[in-house]
């Protein structure tokens, strides 16, 4: 399986830009934003909550896209982790053989 690196790299610069808008969301005041009601009008509470409810759309679908990168990169790092078990195995291997080509040269000299 090879490792997807051209993926990994096009989504490393997304991944910080999200991590830097999701900080710059959830750094601000709680009524930034907002407007006070002017006469406790109706209107102005759903405007709020019709601001509220597009802001927590947006952090959903922001942290959705962060889960959906960090599980491309899990699986890129899963695959790595098994090209790397086989290359150890197969370097393995390879020493057993060289010391056992070593000592059958050593025992025909001999």
């Amino acid at each position: 399986m090879r490792v997807p690196w051209k993926t990994i790299l096009l989504h490393g610069p997304t991944i910080v830009d999200a991590a830097r808008k999701l900080y710059t969301a959830t750094r601000r005041p709680p009524d930034a934003g907002l407007e006070e009601p002017e006469g406790g009008g109706t209107e102005t509470l759903h405007r709020a909550v019709e601001t509220l409810a597009a802001r927590e759309a947006q952090q959903s679908a922001l942290l959705a896209d962060l889960a959906k990168q960090v599980q491309d990169v899990a699986t890129a790092v899963e695959a790595l982790r098994a090209r790397v078990t086989l290359a150890l195995v197969l370097a393995g291997f390879a020493a057993a053989l060289a010391i056992l080509a070593g000592a059958l040269s050593v025992w025909r000299v001999s």
